[in-house]
């Protein structure tokens, strides 16, 4: 069939419909079909109780579809009818009421699909602008025979839109004020999860699991604004994090040498010789003259330097040792699970790393280290074999300094 020109007076629906700022302000209503709203439905019982039509809708338009939030004598949520040839379109373009007296003559709306099917044949329809301006649709009522609507019949409608626009604008905003609350509860979670210091994976499966549940139907303001509240929560959390292992570090290391510090090297002591292992206590000849001569900066220098070196050469031999400060110029190797072999064999290599010479005034002071080694034996307790450890040092400067002495295998259950 070959369509008919379209009137003069008749605009062309399909740009006005197609406006994406009317159709951002239509999405904004969140309405797919039927709303299961009683005051609408009651809307469109009464046009057309009361215009005596057959069938009576609530309809927003979009491109060549119709939505109908509620209706009565469609039997359908929706339909979809080329814009070209909707009643309901022409009604969004003209932003003006429309009647058509028999669609059977009507050069454009002959060739609706109701029309041709015999279902419609007249039809009044009003605007239906919302507070913002936009033009979201149409109050419409059909009727399968050709008659004239009364300014009664219309008059009607026009008073029904009004009802109709306020029940639409309250259902957005309680949709919005939903949203929002989700929104704020996710992030009153996240930023409590923070607080009480839960792990980072932790605030982020929050983060997830909140986008996951608030994109969904959101409108391009709420996702720009989710995208936004995600992001500041990630950088908080990330920057708590960070502080807070900065934070353990500086409870668990020697601030001078990094090294683990007294209290942190006994706790993973306990754990480290568990299963068995040995113990090197390390202390540095000659350190009290150093500090004396040269002051406590040359002598600062001089255990960071000796830390490094203590710290790489474990590390290559032993990867899981725990190397700390215990104060002073006194330090401890904890090995787990090694035997004596190869600890002797560590100790021996130290001894030899552990030699400095540090210019003090107008003289140089030769340093080096005195180790002792004890080893793990059956129930005892790390705090017990650092103690014997400790002796076994001693064992070594009497010996003559800077050499490992190595504890009998009794002195243990001495």
């Amino acid at each position: 069939m070959t369509r008919a020109l379209r009137p003069p007076d008749l605009p062309d629906p399909r740009p006005l419909v197609a406006d994406p700022a009317r159709l951002a302000a239509l999405d904004s209503y969140r309405l797919g079909g039927h709303a299961g709203d009683a005051d609408l439905d009651a809307v469109v019982g009464y046009m057309a109780r009361v215009v005596g039509a057959p069938i009576a809708v609530i309809n927003l338009v979009g491109p060549d579809e119709q939505c109908f939030p509620a209706e009565i004598g469609v039997g359908a949520p929706y339909s979809n009818v080329p814009d070209e040839l909707s009643f309901c379109a022409y009604v969004v373009a003209l932003r003006a009421p429309l009647q058509v007296s028999d669609a059977t003559t009507h050069p454009v709306f002959r060739e609706n699909p109701a029309v041709v099917a015999g279902a419609i044949r007249s039809y009044l329809g009003v605007p239906l602008i919302d507070a913002d301006g936009f033009v979201l649709g149409s109050l419409g009522v059909f009727d399968d025979s050709a008659r004239e609507f009364t300014a009664t019949d219309q008059e009607v409608l026009e008073i029904q839109v009004r009802l109709v626009r306020t029940v639409l604008a309250l259902r957005r905003q309680v949709a919005e004020h939903r949203w929002d609350a989700c929104l704020l509860e996710a992030q009153g979670e996240a930023l409590e999860a923070v607080a009480t210091g839960r792990p980072l994976d932790d605030v982020l499966d929050l983060l997830t699991c909140a986008v996951e549940e608030l994109s969904p139907g959101a409108l391009p303001a709420q996702q720009r604004l989710l995208r936004e509240t995600v992001d500041r929560l990630t950088a908080v959390a990330t920057k708590a994090d960070r502080w807070r292992r900065a934070m353990l570090r500086t409870a668990r290391s020697d601030p001078l040498t990094g090294l683990a510090n007294r209290g942190h090297l006994v706790e993973r002591g306990r754990a480290a010789l568990a299963g068995g292992g040995a113990v090197l206590f390390v202390d540095v000849d000659r350190f009290k003259e150093v500090n004396d001569r040269g002051g406590h900066a040359v002598g600062d220098q001089l255990l960071v330097r000796l830390a490094d070196r203590l710290r790489d050469h474990v590390e290559e031999a032993v990867p899981d040792a725990v190397v700390g400060r215990l104060g002073g110029d006194e330090f401890a190797v904890v090995l787990p699970g090694v035997q004596r072999p190869q600890a002797v064999d560590l100790g021996h290599r130290l001894t030899a790393a552990l030699v400095d010479e540090v210019e003090v005034g107008r003289r140089s002071v030769r340093v080096s280290a005195s180790i002792g080694l004890a080893l793990a034996g059956p129930g005892t307790t790390f705090e017990e074999v650092l103690s014997v450890a400790d002796r076994a040092m001693y064992g070594a400067k009497e010996r003559g300094r800077g050499v490992l002495h190595v504890v009998a295998d009794d002195d243990l259950s001495a």
